[in-house]
């Protein structure tokens, strides 16, 4: 009895070994599971939902942000907005101010001291004296900072007071940046041209390059020289000051009495009388030499005849 069973055993693991393989295999064949599955799936990639979004890779960008020429949608074109940085005006600002003050040499000494510490310069001067040395008028052309032009015609209006005041602006920031794009462009265009130069064999060939290059570089100076002076004036306003001295402080004269005033007013008088005569002399002149010329031929006819009735009597 005891073997029997013992023999039965093995049996029936033989009959379920079998049975056991089948479900394997067909497990192993049906949809989503499997090594062939996830073969699949790493041979042709990850898959997504298309609904769930934009695909994004492993450093965290999404497709969407990489694509050249994707559709921009609003969150694209502020971020756009935000990242591009504001374009700084170019103006040329130009002022003119005429003061009268009491004091002309003081005023000029004070507009100089306000454009040094406006950190601007003198581009010409000119001061007139009088004869005692006392400046009687000034004109001062300023330069001064661009975002200082407002309160420097303030300021120069105060020295004393304003008789006549003009300002104006000019916008070039267009000419600015088309400036500055021409340059780029004939920097980018003489690096290539020098890199054909490089690489000429041909006599004929460098030559006609090495013509085309300095045409191109003499270009270029002509735009960067127009791009310093929008740079210089720009950055730099210009302001013409005019100082004139007041009508009360002409010089006075100074009265004296006694024998040196009456020294003076005889001297005076007789240069006065001697400036008279020479006048009426030199007013007459052309009349007597007018009717010296007419009657000399009469008086020589008189004194003929004079002559033949002296020899007739006798």
């Amino acid at each position: 009895m005891t073997r029997t069973r013992t023999a039965a055993r093995p049996s029936r693991l033989l009959l379920l070994a079998p049975l056991a393989l089948l479900l394997l295999v067909l497990t192993g064949c049906g949809p989503g599971g499997g090594s062939s599955g996830s073969g699949t799936d790493s041979a042709g990639g990850s898959t997504a939902d298309p609904r769930s979004g934009p695909s994004s890779t492993d450093s965290g960008t999404t497709t969407e942000e990489v694509a050249p020429g994707a559709p921009d949608d609003g969150r694209s074109v502020v971020g756009a907005s935000a990242a591009r940085p504001a374009l700084e005006r170019a103006v040329v600002a130009t002022g003119e101010v005429s003061v009268v003050a009491d004091d002309v040499g003081t005023a000029r000494d004070e507009a100089l001291r306000l454009t040094r510490g406006w950190g601007g310069l003198v581009a010409d001067e000119q001061t007139s004296s009088d004869d005692r040395g006392r400046p009687t008028d000034s004109t001062l052309v300023l330069r001064v900072p661009t975002p200082r032009f407002s309160p420097a015609l303030e300021d120069l209006a105060g020295l004393g007071r304003v008789v006549h005041q003009t300002r104006s602006a000019e916008d070039v920031t267009t000419q600015v940046v088309d400036t500055q794009a021409r340059v780029r462009a004939a920097e980018r265009s003489i690096r290539s041209i020098e890199r054909l130069l490089s690489r000429a064999v041909e006599l004929g060939d460098v030559i006609r390059i090495e013509s085309d290059l300095a045409r191109r570089q003499a270009d270029l100076d002509s735009l960067k020289q127009q791009q310093a002076y929008l740079a210089d004036q720009t950055s730099l306003s210009t302001i013409t000051l005019h100082l004139q001295r007041t009508a009360a402080d002409e010089p006075a004269r100074e009265e004296t009495r006694g024998f040196l005033a009456g020294l003076d007013a005889g001297w005076d008088a007789m240069a006065g009388s001697a400036v008279a005569l020479a006048t009426v002399v030199g007013a007459l002149l052309p009349f007597a030499a007018l009717l010296a010329l007419l009657g000399l031929p009469v008086v020589l006819a008189l004194r003929r005849r004079r002559t033949q009735g002296v020899t007739a009597g006798v």
